[in-house]
């Protein structure tokens, strides 16, 4: 309550929590015994109607109410129906006029209130705003069902009026009595009957209505943010509990025992419910909602049979229409509901639809949805797909024929079946024109008549329909949502056969490198052909000729893998001269998919070293799909998906060895023959093949032939490996090198010429390249040993240090020569390109890289040392 004021009357009166504003304004004005007109005048409110002020008060109305009796405005407000607005009740102005309007869920306007004779009694006739909700019918405290008219005069009896006329105390009826005026009695009379002692019906306190009531209790009293999934609750309640009231009347005999259960509850019977819509009185507002919290409780154990049973009554319905109604225009009825009710209603239809209209409202998958995707929509799915499904999910969708384990003729019918798939994949969710017929062209597929045929009567003709119309439905809006990297009508514009490009000297080259047979080799039609279906993902026109069809079907079983790896690369290829970076082929994964069983054979459940291991034993084709247990298009799909195939035939028949193809690769070739200088004879050895076939496959590498020379014989141990280790890193010299090896100079000299090797001056070469050090010289030694008698100049230069100077070193190693010494020191100085020998110390020292230089000095000395004592 606010503070004193001098507008404010005197006696105040509190409203109770949650009372109705017509309540507490007839109950203020019996405690000033007054009319609730007059308590209106006496507010400043003269001429106000309180009927529209309950539903909404204005602001002139709200100031003066609060001037006048202390409420503050939040809570006059809360005792309007004004918070209920938009969610429960509509309020509406018509000519100025506040007035309800048909409910957000509902038909029932709410602009009668109900009322509990036990709380009118308690309360000295006072009631909560709650009585006026069209979706209240019961009473939580007193646990009946909630009162519509008077016992007496059978009227909304209007409880909360304040009339001059009486009746002084509340919980009275108001309304006129509708006793005609007597001589006695010249004006008509007040009904005034007691609505505190109105019979009124008990509910069970664990009973359904009561919990229904309770449900819509929650919903109607939810926050803001929560009102949009509040509303679209009491939508789905009333979409299902005018139906079931209708059932009552129109399919009473096929009622399952809930709905008896529930009318028991309430103690009434078909005969006697009202045919009207749900919650124009308080018994059909209670059933209706009972019943429709049950069918809408995933957790009841009888919300199935339910369910179903108010689906009937809703179809019955329509019994009378000329055609019988499909199950888009049986769902339609629901829309209005929201989606969540309309894919329960779909997904309730799934079993009589056909497969078009499963996959239109996606019956069979999870969620069934109304279809409400836009044609540009389709268009950019079309974009996603390819013309056939891919081979991965037609191998798990293609079942096996039922009593055939090898149908030879169900090839072409397979082919028909993934283009069908692919054009059916455009129809969930698609717009009302959008049929089959008019989906095939969208990814380039004209024979919609063949490719439906292959799918409905032919591949699925004795098989379920349910698990291909649920996975191509998910499939289609995983697509939706998680996108394609490839472009597939960018591809179908760009590549015809026309269009594509094959390297067929990369291909002769490959047929040289595996040694396959000329015979053997498919034709480049055919090559054309795969790489045709690489890129774009589907066949050459059906019209094809037969022998053509038969031996591109073979190519997808026998194509070993190097040749589907080459045909690949020249994909990539095709693709980035159209600077398209997109990879060749890609599969959406099996995880965007919920099926528990697939009809086919999952590529995941079969073991390729298993399945490598049996193209090498398996004659045929039908051969392998009979020891998989699959059917041999599953044998080549899966082929297709691993890039595996049969072991090729070779020219001569006998398998070359494991290692040909590495070492005829480009790169290993060119090694083995340019810089290893292996001879044509020997490469070919190795891998098992004629030396024309080394000779023609380094013509087509561009590798220049190189001069013929002597070889080498190979006891000599003279390779490019030891020649390159021993004259170019240990720069050795020939002349030494050729007398270990027993050879002239001129002939080792010969062979380094030959095989590129860097050639030196004859004087440029290291005295100790010989020996076998530890770790390469330091530039300095190399520096200082270059030519001959580089072993004495190192022990020369090691001596030098503790002499008291030069010439007292002279004496001792250089027979007295001290100018000769000098010389010395000071070219082997000059060599390494540093001061060794630190002249003015006393005695002679060496300078601080000196020291390093004299003790690798004397390691190499006394290597030399240990190699002569062994030889």
């Amino acid at each position: 309550m606010s503070t004193w004021t001098p507008d404010r009357i005197p006696i105040t009166v509190a409203p109770l929590p949650g009372e109705a504003l017509e309540s507490w304004i007839s109950a203020h004005a019996r405690r000033l015994r007054t009319t609730s007109n007059g308590l209106m005048e006496h507010a400043g409110l003269g001429g106000a109607r309180i009927g529209q002020m309950a539903l909404r008060l204005s602001e002139d109305e709200a100031a003066a109410l609060q001037r006048a009796t202390g409420v503050a405005r939040p809570d006059l407000t809360a005792m309007t129906l004004d918070p209920y607005d938009g969610l429960a009740v509509a309020i509406a102005v018509r000519r100025g006029q506040r007035t309800l309007a048909r409910p957000p869920a509902g038909r029932s306007s709410g602009a009668r209130a109900r009322y509990c004779p036990a709380c009118l009694r308690h309360d000295d006739g006072r009631g909560p705003l709650t009585w006026r909700l069209p979706w209240s019918f019961a009473c939580p405290i007193h646990r009946v069902l909630l009162l519509d008219v008077c016992p007496a005069c059978h009227r909304p009896p209007r409880p909360w009026n304040a009339r001059r006329l009486g009746p002084p105390a509340g919980g009275a009826c108001t309304r006129d009595s509708p006793s005609p005026p007597t001589e006695s009695r010249r004006r008509r009379g007040m009904c005034g009957a007691d609505l505190t002692r109105a019979p009124a019906i008990p509910l069970p306190a664990t009973g359904t209505v009561l919990a229904a009531h309770r449900h819509l209790a929650e919903l109607m009293a939810s926050e803001p943010g929560a009102r949009p999934a509040a509303l679209a609750g009491l939508k789905q309640v009333y979409a299902v509990a005018w139906r079931a009231l209708r059932g009552l009347h129109t399919i009473p005999g096929r009622a399952p025992q809930v709905v008896h259960t529930v009318l028991d509850e309430c103690r009434t019977q078909p005969p006697g419910l009202a045919r009207t819509h749900a919650g124009r009185d308080a018994p059909s507002a209670a059933i209706g909602a009972a019943l429709a919290h049950i069918a809408l409780d995933d957790g009841h154990p009888h919300h199935e049979v339910l369910f179903d049973w108010i689906l009937q009554a809703d179809r019955f319905l329509l019994k009378d229409r000329k055609h019988k109604p499909g199950i888009g225009a049986i769902a339609n009825r629901w829309t209005w509901s929201g989606p969540e009710l309309v894919s329960r209603v779909l997904g309730r239809l799934d079993a009589e639809a056909s497969l078009h209209a499963r996959l239109r409202y996606s019956t069979a998958s999870p969620r069934p949805r109304w279809p409400d995707l836009p044609a540009a929509a389709i268009s950019r799915r079309a974009a996603m797909i390819p013309a056939m499904l891919w081979p991965g999910w037609t191998m798990r969708l293609l079942p096996p024929p039922p009593g055939r384990s090898s149908p030879r003729e169900a090839d072409p019918r397979t082919s028909a079946f993934r283009r069908g798939c692919s054009s059916f994949l455009l129809l969930p969710g698609g717009p009302p024109l959008l049929n089959f017929e008019r989906a095939g062209p969208l990814l380039g597929n004209h024979q919609s008549d063949t490719d439906r045929g292959a799918v409905e009567r032919r591949i699925y003709h004795h098989h379920d329909l349910t698990p291909l119309a649920s996975v191509l439905a998910q499939l289609a809006f995983a697509v939706d949502e998680h996108g394609c990297p490839i472009d597939y009508a960018r591809r179908r514009a760009l590549f015809t056969g026309s269009t594509i490009t094959l390297d067929l000297d990369a291909y002769a080259r490959l047929r040289l490198q595996h040694a396959w047979s000329a015979g053997y080799a498919p034709r480049v039609a055919v090559l054309r052909w795969y790489l045709f279906l690489l890129l774009t993902g589907e066949h050459p026109a059906p019209g094809a000729k037969k022998p053509f069809g038969h031996q591109c079907t073979e190519f997808r079983f026998q194509a070993p893998r190097p040749l589907r790896v080459f045909l690949r690369q020249q994909a990539q290829t095709n693709l980035a001269c159209h600077g398209i970076t997109e990879p060749v082929t890609w599969e959406p994964p099996p995880h965007w998919v919920t099926c528990p069983s697939w009809p086919g054979a999952a590529p995941a459940s079969i073991s390729q070293e298993d399945f490598t291991a049996l193209l090498e034993t398996a004659g045929s084709v039908h051969d392998a799909a009979g020891a998989l247990g699959l059917t041999p298009e599953h044998i080549r799909l899966h082929c297709e998906i691993t890039d595996t195939g049969t072991p090729p035939a070779t020219a001569n028949g006998i398998p070359g060895p494991p290692t040909r193809e590495d070492i005829l690769g480009p790169a290993h070739l060119r090694d083995l023959y340019e810089y290893q200088h292996l001879p044509v004879t020997e490469i070919a050895g190795m891998a098992g093949c004629a030396t024309a076939t080394i000779r023609r496959l380094l013509q087509h590498d561009g590798v220049p032939r190189r001069r013929n020379y002597r070889r080498p014989p190979p006891e000599s141990g003279i390779t490019r490996a030891w020649l390159e280790r021993e004259y170019a890193g240990n720069l050795r010299s020939i002349g030494a090198l050729a007398r270990e090896r027993n050879v002239t100079a001129h002939y080792l000299m010969s062979l380094a010429k030959n095989w590129g090797l860097p050639i030196r001056g004859h004087r440029h070469y290291s005295g100790i390249g010989h020996l076998n050090l530890p770790s390469p010289p330091s530039p300095a030694i190399r520096a200082v040993t270059m030519r001959s008698g580089a072993l004495r100049r190192l022990a020369l230069i090691t001596q030098i240090p503790g002499h008291t100077g030069i010439a007292a070193a002279a004496r001792d190693i250089y027979d007295g020569r001290a100018g000769a010494l000098r010389q010395k020191i000071r070219s082997i100085e000059k060599a390494a390109g540093f001061t060794i020998i630190d002249r003015s110390a006393t005695p002679l020292t060496p300078t601080e890289p000196g020291h390093e230089f004299i003790q690798e000095a004397l390691q190499i000395l006394r290597i030399a040392r240990e190699t002569d004592d062994r030889t």
